[in-house]
């Protein structure tokens, strides 16, 4: 069957994934209740190590048929993520879910399109910014915190300063996968340019 989805951009499902979509219904009826339970954890990339263990815990307490939980799982998170991956808004999602699982008036449908729709919208705004972190860090070192505070500076070894005020900056900030933070010094001069400048990129 070929099925052209909205969250492919047009292009037609892979027929296992048809199949595999399916088996969401055939589901016990527990397991289908707490189904994002197990989705949930399955939807970062790539998948984390504890996600095997997750799911076999999840097989076990509702007594989801393995393979077909696999299945299931599958399919959803392929549709869920290229869904989220063009923030297809969630009526196109629906149509793209009723039709691969059979059309309007098919019983699978009626089941599979409301589970996947549940938390559709939290997990497509949960994923954009996710992507959006990751896109940034993709190019360069990402600002992650800003703490301050004001000081005067009463003497030195220099001299006295006459507890001139400066201000201090704590940037925290991540490069790639390493976090570090650099605390900068800041004159009342170049703190007023700090600000002209934010307000002009805010503007």
């Amino acid at each position: 069957m070929t099925v052209p989805l909205f969250c492919l951009g047009g292009k037609p499902a892979p027929e296992a994934i048809v199949d595999d979509l399916k088996t969401l219904a055939r589901l016990p009826e527990r397991a289908r209740a707490r189904f994002w339970d197990a989705l949930g954890p399955a939807l970062p990339d790539p998948l984390p190590a504890s996600v095997e263990a997750t799911l076999d815990t999840f097989a076990r307490a509702f007594e989801a048929p393995p393979d077909d939980l696999a299945r299931a799982l599958k399919a959803s998170r392929f549709l869920v993520r290229e869904a989220c991956a063009r923030g297809l808004e969630r009526g196109r999602f629906e149509e793209d879910v009723v039709r691969l699982a059979g059309g309007a008036l098919s019983p699978e449908a009626a089941v599979i399109a409301p589970i996947l729709l549940s938390r559709y919208d939290a997990v497509r705004a949960s994923l954009g910014a996710a992507a959006y972190r990751d896109t940034l860090t993709d190019h360069g070192v990402v600002l992650e915190s800003i703490e301050w505070r004001l000081d005067a500076v009463l003497a030195s070894s220099r001299g006295d300063a006459g507890a001139a005020k400066i201000a201090v900056l704590t940037l925290g900030y991540r490069d790639g996968d390493q976090k570090d933070r650099i605390t900068l010094h800041l004159s009342p001069e170049k703190l007023e340019e700090l600000r002209r400048a934010c307000e002009r990129m805010s503007s």
